[in-house]
């Protein structure tokens, strides 16, 4: 289908603001054709926006898991459902998400490569929901964090042999367990699960089948580990200690993160919102996690937007509900929020060629939503209009339509 967008303010994921008047989007073959001035081509199919209206590039979120069911408290419970019943969840989960504008986003970790599946129908167009980057079974330890999906390794050759099975199924990236995690009875969070030579030599298989290795980070170690054998992004980054997140910062392994270039993909949730006071006085983790993250904001980490959904809780298509939270933590403006979860995003991914940003030549992945959302980021919680690969996905109102020649 060949859109003509009218009617809605603009911004392109770059610029500082919107633009002051209405500007004319066009989409065709799953692109965007043009901006301003219509490209040759048409006709278009001509969609008129509300007024007030502005048009935006779509959501990313950098950490996912599509397999984890989010009501369900126990990992043991997430493999109670049949093998079917699971995957009708994925879909819908995949569903709500690109509903919600979230038109891209990383899963970092499952067990039988079902998400790898649920990607390649998405991308041919045969059930609706977000571009997918899928991790596949994470490496990990034995009865380390995540062993259940089934990436354990006891020592080297058993790494790599974990990895080679993930380059098999088709991942597009490779994920390593640096750490224990909160999720995993029995795994502590502060202790590094590899050495750095170890994840070294994970990066550079990794990179030698042309992919790149997210580290979950929360113990300190773990992190400077991660950052020292070159990973390209670091999940969570909590400077976990026996005191809870935010309790070993360490100063070091913040300047070896920005000497690195490593990314950081901190998976802030909405519910971070209700722990920054409580009984009306700040509470400890409100106070850490702001040092910790303004630590980082101050050193030049790049931070991106994420949310690690699936985890107890945490809702897969809630993504805008947890960025007032993630600037709140950061100390950012709206401007630089949505840049975390758009531009950026993409960046840190190796998406930038195609997605996070509205020029011609990206992905058509859109979002339209009823005002600024640069001077109000509560817009994003309803958007209007989402056009993800262009397919129109998710639409409110009835607009006057017609058919345009260009």
């Amino acid at each position: 289908m060949n859109w003509k967008i009218s009617g809605g303010r603009l911004w392109d994921g770059e610029t500082s603001q919107t633009t002051a008047q209405t500007v004319d989007l066009y989409v065709a073959s799953g692109e965007i054709a043009g901006i301003g001035a219509p490209p040759g081509g048409g006709p278009w199919q001509e969609i008129e926006l509300p007024a007030g209206s502005a048009v935006m590039p779509g959501l990313i979120d950098a950490h996912v898991h599509l397999d984890l069911d989010p009501t369900l408290m126990a990992p043991d419970a997430q493999f109670v459902p049949t093998r079917q019943d699971r995957d009708l969840r994925m879909v819908a989960r995949a569903r709500a998400m690109v509903r919600a504008g979230i038109t891209t986003a990383r899963d970092l970790g499952g067990g039988e490569w079902r998400e790898l599946a649920l990607r390649d129908a998405i991308a041919a167009g045969q059930i609706p929901g977000p571009r997918l980057l899928c991790a596949g079974q994470p490496v990990t330890v034995p009865k380390g964090h995540c062993h259940f999906w089934g990436g354990v390794a006891k020592d080297a050759a058993a790494q790599a042999r974990v990895i080679e099975r993930q380059i098999e199924q088709g991942v597009d990236w490779v994920k390593v367990m640096a750490t224990g995690g909160v999720f995993t009875k029995g795994s502590a969070v502060d202790r590094a699960q590899f050495d750095q030579h170890e994840i070294t030599a994970m990066v550079t298989q990794a990179s030698a089948h042309g992919r790149s290795v997210a580290a979950h980070c929360h113990g300190v170690q773990g992190i400077r580990f991660a950052a020292q054998a070159g990973v390209r992004t670091v999940e969570h980054c909590s400077f976990a200690g026996p005191a809870g997140f935010g309790s070993a910062f360490d100063p070091a392994a913040v300047r070896e993160l920005a000497h690195s270039g490593t990314w950081v993909s901190p998976t802030v949730n909405e519910g971070w919102s209700r722990r920054i006071e409580k009984d009306g006085r700040e509470t400890d983790f409100h106070l850490r996690m702001r040092a910790v993250f303004g630590a980082l904001r101050e050193a030049g980490v790049p931070l991106i937007a994420s949310t690690d959904a699936g985890i107890p809780g945490v809702h897969h298509h809630r993504l805008a509900y947890a960025l007032p939270a993630f600037a709140h933590y950061v100390g950012w403006s709206p401007l630089e929020v949505l840049q975390s979860a758009t531009r950026d995003a993409a960046r840190a991914l190796e998406l930038d060629d195609q997605v996070g940003v509205l020029k011609p030549g990206a992905a058509a992945d859109l979002m339209v939503v009823s005002k600024d959302p640069l001077k109000d980021l509560s817009v994003l919680e309803s958007p209007q209009l989402v056009i993800a690969a262009g397919r129109l996905v998710h639409q409110t109102f009835s607009e006057r339509s017609a058919w345009v020649q260009s």
